[in-house]
């Protein structure tokens, strides 16, 4: 039989900024700091020797749950970004280039009204491609067509639709990169995409001021 243990249950991800915990609870798709009144159980929780009480209170609280060894998951590993290709003079995309990433963010924004985005995260995650690597110009060409785009259709508060336009776009041509969930505080979300440490949604300064939380 498969050994059980207590872990943070299953879609539910964390980050610590100082005194702060933060959880993104992706089935759910919303964010929430932890009460103050569960502080102490959760520390404990992190130190690896928690006591009964303190697992009790977490389990109720629907913080952590048994897992099976088996089902654990390895959480995706990435290199803090130092790079970022809207810094740099990326050239001119064509138009219709241009214009399948608008359809694309426009499909995305659809679908995000129909579906649980805990079911759009598991297809990006089934769609990844082989190759872990992401073409230089593949990249640059796709970045650079995203970025005309913004003059063309709103980018305001769109930084998930254009994530996840432009991983599967990027997965389309082969070109593996990871959608970046970031969190900062006082409290704000973002996303981004990064292709091994260079993001190609972001300006690197901006990316610089969240840590992430989850990412695929």
């Amino acid at each position: 039989m498969p050994i059980m243990s207590s872990y943070l249950r299953p879609g539910l991800h964390h980050c610590r900024i100082g005194g702060d915990h933060i959880f993104f609870d992706l089935p759910a798709d919303r964010y929430f700091l932890l009460p103050p009144h569960f502080h102490f159980a959760f520390e404990s929780y992190l130190s690896g020797a928690p006591s009964g009480d303190a697992l009790s209170q977490l389990l109720v609280a629907g913080l952590i749950g048994p897992v099976q060894a088996d089902d654990l998951s390895v959480p995706p590993t990435f290199p803090l970004p130092t790079a970022s290709l809207v810094d740099c003079p990326l050239g001119i995309a064509s138009m219709p280039h241009t214009m399948r990433v608008i359809w694309m963010q426009r499909r995305v924004r659809s679908e995000l009204r129909r579906v649980g985005i805990i079911d759009i995260m598991a297809q990006l995650e089934r769609s990844r491609p082989r190759n872990t690597s992401c073409d230089e110009r593949v990249s640059q060409n796709i970045a650079a067509a995203f970025l005309l785009s913004r003059r063309l259709v709103s980018a305001e508060d769109q930084c998930l639709v254009r994530g996840i336009a432009m991983k599967r776009l990027l997965a389309q041509r082969g070109c593996d990169a990871r959608l970046v969930f970031g969190v900062t505080m006082p409290f704000s979300a973002h996303c981004w995409v990064q292709a091994e440490d260079v993001v190609l949604t972001d300006a690197l300064d901006i990316v610089r001021r969240y840590q992430p939380i989850f990412a695929v």
